[in-house]
C-alpha cells in the first residue's frame, strides 16, 4: 500500500464524524485522489506533506479527464477535509471559483 493511502486511512479510521455515506464517500475519493497523484508522479508523498501545489495538480488532471463541475466540488470538499485534519487548512482554497470550477454559490 502507498504511504500517502495508508495515511489517509488512519486519519479516517480516526474521524467517526459524519454518516457511514460520507465517510465512505470519503475514504472512495480520497484514496483516488492518492491513486491520480501517484499516477503523476508524487511518489513517496505523506498525508501532512499534502500542498497546494497537490490540489493543483489534481484539480487539473480532473479537468483533463473532463469531470463534471459537480464531482470535482465534491472532490475539493474531501480534500478540505484532509487539509483540515492535518492542520493545513489554508492549502485548498475556499472558492471553488478559484480553481476554475462552477461559480461560487449564490450567484
Amino acid at each position: 500500500m502507498r504511504q500517502l493511502h495508508f495515511d489517509l486511512l488512519r486519519l479516517l479510521e480516526d474521524d467517526r464524524r459524519g454518516s457511514h455515506a460520507t465517510r465512505r464517500a470519503r475514504r472512495f475519493a480520497l484514496a483516488q485522489a492518492a491513486e491520480t497523484l501517484h499516477g503523476l508522479g508524487y511518489r513517496g508523498l505523506r498525508a501532512r506533506g499534502f500542498k497546494g501545489r497537490h490540489v493543483d495538480a489534481l484539480v487539473a488532471e480532473w479537468r483533463r479527464q473532463g469531470l463534471s463541475d459537480g464531482t470535482v466540488k465534491n472532490r475539493l470538499a474531501h480534500l478540505r477535509w484532509l487539509a483540515r485534519r492535518i492542520g493545513k487548512p489554508g492549502i485548498v482554497r475556499k472558492d471553488n471559483a478559484s480553481y476554475g470550477v462552477g461559480s461560487p454559490c449564490g450567484t
